[in-house]
């Protein structure tokens, strides 16, 4: 907190102005100023000062803890404040790691939460805000110590600062810093968002919590005035907006819902109001609630993102939250982000892997552990236990935080269940052990639910992580999700939570919705079942034997219609009838763009507008064969625009099968005779092959929006596709390549297209993303095979001949597919050298490409 000096600076000029207001209660400056030397000499006098050296609190916020915290920082001593929800075992341990000479407490406050002060103290000097706890030096008898006397003189003691980190998932670390940000980023902030003496700063985050003092002391040292909301009491915090006439404010997440939820039920007010500037963070802010509030509170929501290792690293403005909703913003002064591999490489934008950050407000270390650090390029970075990616733009996109940095993307699973209606809150803990993803699914569901809603919830929430090939382990409806007073989701806690409630379940005679999660957790340990690789193989053959059948039915439209309205016609009924589908699964916000319109633009024209017009141009003037056999080469293309576009070299195994396969595409259009290539006869091919490419770019373009299934990414990359095939039609129109068609020419081609747009887009595009989900990328690539045998297959039924020397080639390319999918497998070995991060194991078309 900010010490005596500057106290006395701004009490100089702001004297009777208000300095603290907590509750009935209001410091003036003046009167902070005296509380502040009053407190100083008592604290100097608990314990010799020259032995004072780390102060402890462990209070809710109130006017006594500020005024104690700057006589801490007047004496020099460092001063750090405890989580008061955790275990007495818990506290014990933190205040022998940190050495604290003195402890100060609320002693009411802790014996409500069943904390023992006195055997917490273990022989400490204890200080009592109360005042009422016996062998401890009460507060109250601070009050005038003072007068007529000089602050005591503090020694000369280097900085050294103490915070502590949120302990989610155990025991919270010590981080050490010796030296203080504050100058640097105070000073960024003010001049950005315009803070003065004029504001009202609402302090709702506890003073322990690095945000919670840091915000804290930015206002005060401006000479604003500090109001403090009390602990777990939504309504009152809602009503101090409007009554106390805030400015600024800091929240987390789940403070601000309870606030919009008392407003919501009209318990509570919030305008009339002077709210400039509102910063949420210290835990995942789920993008409807962003919405929600920028809503209720206008223009005045900010995110940010930070870890108490590294400060706050990220700023999210309003305009930010409304076009990327998803993110947490971008980096500011003094800070720089990025991503990296198992390896602790940086890797491109939209790729999955840790956060890692450099920037001034760095710790220095541990207490007694080391730091997990890397250099690059001359810069020391903190490498976090988050996951996240970078988008072209800088933005951050976190996965999930303290579960581990890997691509499971909690969040974004957590957002699609709390959409779920009835389900007011969600969290999600992924279980430990190796073997296919399963996570335990813990909900509070609204007071308006209706009594059936939470098996309703699990039978959906169980689709949506299904969906993700993510099992679900347990799940249980909680009154309440428990978070830690700074907003952090108690995992330990939420874990024997979730544990609780199953038992009571099973003894009160549940058994149904118990037994039905004994099986989905016994799926999870055994990875799916015979059933579902069944369903997936079925599936992906249709999805295969549906596009193969594609080009001979695309070639006979070909004859009536040209493949530039043909196109049109196709993805013009395809994506009405996915966004349908889209809107009624996932609901409209699904349609948003969040921010990815640009990319989805671009790729919705590669994969539609580029594929369709380019393959079926050049299909008009092949064969129908010759379309399938080089579709089925777009693994081995995947393989060298990966090269190209990431720098994942292919290994020596991929590039045989890229050469055999391109040979055995030369046979099949050839036909073993180069006179073949006379007069142009290969353009057409290269056309087919230029759409081929077209939709590989498509599909690597899914990694770019992780957390969007795969049916968003299709259907609005295929609307925004659809108005790139319009306009080159309407262009092909105009230069006279191509006419109208008549509707009766249309119309004599209705089945066909009605093949093309059901059959072949909207079924294909189900199947095959349900069939990746049960049986993998790497297995459902196999399938591809089957395009060209499909092909083939039809056009031998029509009595089509073919020579050996294309079936030849036929057969050495789809030869070439079949080892170049074993080679992903990891089946030929050769040295350490291939590793596993660019030794050819690719995924040629990522789960969210979608139909053709």
């Amino acid at each position: 907190m900010i010490p005596l000096s500057r106290i006395e600076e701004i009490a100089a000029s702001r004297a009777d102005l208000a300095a603290i207001v907590a509750g009935s209660e209001t410091l003036s400056w003046r009167q902070y100023a005296d509380a502040v030397r009053d407190a100083a000499e008592g604290l100097a006098g608990a314990v010799a000062l020259d032995e004072l050296r780390t102060v402890a609190f462990l209070s809710h916020n109130r006017a006594e803890l500020v005024v104690a915290a700057s006589a801490a920082a007047t004496l020099k001593t460092t001063l750090c404040g405890l989580d008061y929800s955790l275990s007495p075992a818990a506290l014990a341990e933190l205040l022998e790691r940190i050495e604290a000479d003195l402890l100060i407490v609320s002693s009411g406050f802790l014996a409500d939460r069943g904390i023992n002060v006195r055997t917490l103290a273990a022989g400490r000097a204890v200080v009592d805000l109360d005042s009422r706890l016996p062998g401890a030096t009460p507060y109250a008898a601070f009050a005038g110590l003072a007068a007529g006397r000089r602050t005591p003189n503090a020694p000369a003691r280097p900085f050294r600062a103490i915070s502590f980190t949120s302990g989610t998932s155990g025991t919270p670390k010590p981080v050490i810093r010796t030296a203080s940000f504050d100058a640097r980023r105070f000073a960024y902030f003010t001049a950005r968002y315009g803070f003065s003496s004029a504001d009202r700063h609402l302090a709702t985050i506890p003073l322990y919590h690095a945000a919670g003092g840091g915000w804290a002391r930015l206002f005060l040292q401006l000479g604003a005035t500090l109001v403090l909301a009390p602990p777990d009491d939504p309504l009152e915090t809602a009503e101090l907006i409007r009554r106390e006439w805030i400015t600024s404010s800091t929240m987390t997440p789940p403070i601000l819902s309870g606030v919009l939820r008392e407003v919501a039920r009209g318990r509570a007010r919030v305008t009339p109001n002077q709210l400039r500037f509102v910063l949420v963070g210290g835990k995942h802010f789920p993008a409807p609630a962003k919405q929600e509030a920028l809503q209720v509170l206008g223009p005045v929501i900010h995110e940010y993102y930070g870890t108490t290792e590294t400060g706050v690293n990220t700023i999210a403005e309003p305009a930010d939250l409304l076009t990327h909703p998803a993110s947490v913003g971008r980096v500011y002064d003094g800070n720089r982000i990025l991503i990296l591999d198992p390896e602790r490489k940086p890797v491109p934008a939209g790729i999955v892997g840790s956060v890692a950050i450099a920037s001034y407000m760095n710790m220095d270390t541990y207490l007694g552990a080391p730091a997990n650090r890397v250099q690059i390029d001359g810069e020391r970075y903190l490498i976090t236990s988050e996951a996240g990616y970078l988008d072209e733009d800088g933005r951050l996109y976190l996965l999930n935080r303290s579960q581990g940095a890997d691509s499971v993307n909690l969040y974004a699973l957590e957002n699609a269940i709390r959409h779920i209606r009835g389900v007011e809150d969600v969290a999600l803990l992924r279980r430990a052990g190796a073997g296919p993803v399963a996570v335990d699914c813990a909900v509070v569901l609204k007071a308006s639910a209706s009594p059936g809603a939470a098996e309703e919830v699990r039978a959906r929430a169980a689709e949506i992580l299904r969906r993700e090939r993510i099992a679900l382990a347990r799940f249980e409806p909680l009154d309440q999700i428990p978070y830690s007073p700074s907003g952090k989701v108690r995992a330990a806690a939420l874990e024997e939570a979730i544990g609780r409630a199953g038992e009571e379940a099973a003894k009160s005679g549940l058994g149904k919705p118990v037994a039905g999660k004994t099986a989905v957790a016994a799926k999870a340990r055994t990875g799916g079942t015979v059933d579902g690789v069944l369903l997936g193989i079925a599936l992906l053959a249709l999805t295969a034997i549906s596009w193969g059948g594609m080009f001979p039915v695309a070639k006979a439209a070909l004859g009536s219609i040209d493949g530039f309205y043909l196109t049109l016609l196709r993805y013009g009924f395809a994506s009405l009838i996915l966004i349908g589908i889209l809107v009624r699964v996932e609901g409209w916000r699904a349609l948003a763009t969040e921010g990815h319109g640009g990319k989805l633009f671009f790729y919705g024209s590669m994969g539609f507008a580029g594929f369709s017009i380019l393959a079926f141009v050049g299909l008009a003037h092949s064969k129908a064969e010759h379309g399938a056999i080089i579709m089925a080469l777009m693994p081995l293309i995947t393989a060298l625009l990966t090269w190209a576009i990431k720098g994942v070299r292919p290994n020596r195994v991929t590039f045989l099968c890229i050469a055999a396969a391109l040979a055995g595409v030369a046979l099949v259009v050839t036909r073993g005779s180069l006179s073949a290539l006379d007069g142009g006869a290969l353009l057409p091919d290269l056309l087919i092959l230029g759409g081929a490419a077209s939709w590989v770019v498509y599909t690597l373009g899914a990694a770019t929006v992780p957390g969007w299934s795969p049916l968003r990414y299709t259907t609005v990359s295929a609307a925004l596709g659809t108005v790139t095939i319009a306009a080159v039609t309407a262009l092909a129109t105009a230069a006279g390549l191509v006419a109208v068609p008549s509707l009766e020419t249309v119309w004599s081609v209705r089945a066909e297209i009605a093949y093309l747009v059901l059959i072949a887009a909207v079924l294909a595009v189900f199947s095959w993303n349900i069939g990746i989900k049960l049986l993998g990328p790497v297995n459902g690539v196999l399938f591809i095979n089957l395009v060209p045998i499909t092909a083939f297959a039809i056009g031998l039924a029509q009595g089509r001949a073919f020579g050996d020397v294309e079936l030849a080639g036929a057969g050495l390319t789809i030869g070439a597919l079949i080892v170049n999918n074993l080679n992903s497998r990891g089946v030929f070995r050769f040295r350490r050298t291939e590793r596993a991060v660019g030794g050819g194991a690719l995924t040629p078309v990522p789960v969210g490409a979608g139909g053709r």
